[in-house]
């Protein structure tokens, strides 16, 4: 296809005096572009078309496009201006910067109709003179935000996907009538765009700084080259268009993603971040029952102060509670039998942590569960691994799986606005693995917020040895217990249940979910470490291999300060290296995706994981880093 002249054409360019709009009209005039130019403001128009060449012609159009109606005004005084158009830029928008919850429904309508309705009015309208000749080309700007879960920016992003979707499927039905039609991402431009936007209370756009984004006469050669090319969506930022591809292909990754961006506008600004995103602290590695497939037993046996931390850890760790953002006060026990949890609960959360606990439900009874959630517990997970008396019994000794469920039930009825939100932690094993439906209907009886799907993945010895149902290969038992699974969080998702689950067989991840790069294990004796596995070493089966899996402490906080301990070698090696893995992964698949390759992410996910520097010992015979 030849590429597009704008010479001699009559072209309609809406927005033309905001920053981008006027880097476009001063383009197409020097393509040799006759323009019809819009805008709300008279002055504005005067002085634009002050800075146009004179040889072409330009026709000044006053309209508010927010306003429904006015694209078919436009395109008509359009017509008489020029007596017919042959291409049009929508480029008129505006931004709008809230949380969907904040959003009110007149600045929704507002943006609709200006960035979605007015545009594809002011098309239609133009349509039946395009086709009388039998040519049209139709550009319009819209925006990755459309396609990526942006926080703040969802009504903006939208409309520009409404105007997107739409504008594609036109493209498709006027081929035949020779109507092109393009859309243009253009990615972060620097111009007024945030300044003009809508804001709610004192929310920030995204560019906080005075300069953020290409220049906006780089973007405007840019979307008019463009322009010039074939009907289609045209990416000029390669982050964008990975992003929105991600989005669709790896939805929880994008999720993760944007935690930070989330939790950075959720804030005001005069917050300062907080170092660590995790501390966990094992208030107790001793524990009240004695399950088949706990891992910690042999551990447990030879603890120091019964397997209880002690007040003095907690002290130490108490000061830097500022610099914490959450608390999981668990371990490789039972939280409830340390004597002083409540109170460190609420000197946590009167830090502003957020707070949680795992725990067996046996001691959760109704003296302790009103004090707990009085104290501010945010979150509450209970084990249960069968959805009848019978087998949780054999599977939780000591326990009572009635009790259980009543302790966990009181929780829901006595939590206020939803607060603390109560999990079921439910370790698939095979001889409880054809209850996992059962268990959906048991959380939807006890009120449950979310079941957690877990592999039984840590092993010490003899201890959880057997009962994991994962494989180094996809087998047609793994592909039925899939089946089964999926199954089970559908009718999750008819209750309103939240689950989560892992896979069977492994992939590995750039970094685990327990990162070190935000994140320490305090162990029950003061060790700090960087997860829980890496806490407790010992001989171990990895994926069917038989090993020794390393331990790495930092050092106790009872002798070193716990920032010193974060700055000291060790703990820098892991981060640094997690962050180079990371970085490496993304990147690799990022160019793969953005670029002409044709792999699939499966292709690329080999490809990238290929290039990382390697895991730190223990971590790269870990089943959390094989997402397993």
């Amino acid at each position: 296809m030849d590429r597009y002249d704008f010479h001699g054409k009559h072209v309609l360019l809406t927005g033309a005096t905001g920053g981008l709009g006027s880097a476009l009209a001063m383009e197409l005039a020097r393509l040799g572009a006759d323009l019809v130019i819009t805008s709300r403001s008279m002055k504005a128009l005067q002085d634009l078309v002050s800075k146009l060449p004179d040889a072409i012609r330009v026709h000044p159009v006053l309209a508010n496009l927010s306003i429904a109606g006015q694209a078919d005004m436009l395109a008509q005084a359009a017509l008489d201006g020029m007596q017919h158009i042959d291409a049009v830029f929508n480029n008129a928008a505006v931004g709008y910067f809230a949380l969907m919850e904040e959003a009110t429904e007149e600045n929704i309508r507002y943006l609709f109709e200006l960035n979605t309705f007015s545009p594809l009015a002011l098309v239609k309208a133009l349509l039946p003179h395009m086709k009388a000749r039998g040519s049209g080309r139709i550009v319009n700007i819209v925006s990755a935000a459309g396609r990526v879960p942006i926080p703040t920016v969802s009504v903006y992003g939208g409309s520009k996907s409404a105007l997107a979707t739409m504008a594609n499927t036109m493209r498709v039905e006027l081929e035949p009538a020779g109507i092109d039609i393009i859309n243009v991402y253009p990615g972060t431009v620097d111009d007024s765009f945030e300044e003009n936007a809508l804001h709610e209370g004192d929310r920030s756009g995204l560019c906080p700084t005075d300069h953020c984004g290409e220049p906006k006469r780089s973007i405007a050669r840019q979307v008019i080259e463009a322009a010039q090319g074939p009907p289609g969506e045209v990416w000029l930022d390669r982050r964008g268009k990975w992003y929105s591809v991600a989005a669709l292909l790896w939805p929880s990754y994008v999720d993760r993603r944007l935690k930070k961006l989330r939790d950075r506008v959720l804030v005001t600004a005069s917050v300062k971040p907080r170092r660590w995103r995790l501390v966990q602290v094992e208030s107790a590695v001793a524990c009240n029952l004695k399950c088949v497939m706990c891992p910690w037993k042999a551990f447990r046996e030879t603890a120091c102060n019964h397997g209880i931390m002690p007040q003095e850890v907690w002290e130490r760790i108490r000061p830097h509670l500022p610099e914490i953002k959450s608390v999981d006060f668990t371990g490789g026990g039972e939280p409830l039998l340390q004597p002083n949890l409540l109170e460190w609960v609420t000197e946590a959360e009167n830090a502003g942590c957020e707070t949680g606990i795992l725990t067996n439900g046996l001691l959760l009874n109704r003296e302790l569960a009103p004090r707990l959630i009085d104290g501010g517990l945010d979150w509450l997970c209970v084990s249960i691994d069968a959805a009848n008396k019978e087998d949780y019994e054999k599977i939780r000794i000591g326990s009572n799986f009635d009790k259980v469920c009543e302790n966990l039930a009181a929780v829901g009825e006595l939590r206020r606005d939803g607060k603390p939100k109560t999990m079921i932690n439910f370790v698939m094993m095979r001889s409880n693995f054809h209850q996992v439906e059962d268990m959906v209907h048991l959380a939807a009886r006890l009120g449950v917020d979310q079941i957690n799907f877990r592999q039984c993945e840590v092993i010490r010895g003899e201890h959880g040895k057997g009962f994991g149902l994962f494989a180094t290969e996809e087998t047609k038992e793994i592909r039925r217990m899939q089946a089964e699974l999926a199954k089970a969080r559908s009718l999750a998702k008819k209750l309103n249940i939240e689950t989560t689950a892992f896979p069977f067989t492994p992939r590995e991840r750039p970094v685990c979910e327990q990162d070190p790069r935000d994140e320490v294990f305090v162990r029950f004796d003061g060790n700090v470490a960087p997860c829980i596995n890496l806490a407790i070493g010992g001989p171990t089966t990895f994926l069917g291999k038989e090993i020794l899996f390393p331990t790495e402490h930092y050092g106790l906080v009872q002798e070193r300060d716990l920032l010193d301990l974060w700055e000291n070698e060790r703990c820098k090696f892991y981060r640094d290296r997690f962050w180079k893995r990371v970085r490496v992964y993304e990147q690799t698949f990022m160019a793969g995706l953005t670029g002409d390759s044709r792999r699939t992410p499966e292709r690329l996910h080999e490809e990238a994981v290929k290039r990382m520097p390697e895991a730190p010992e223990g971590c790269k015979t870990c089943h959390y880093l094989y997402d397993i």
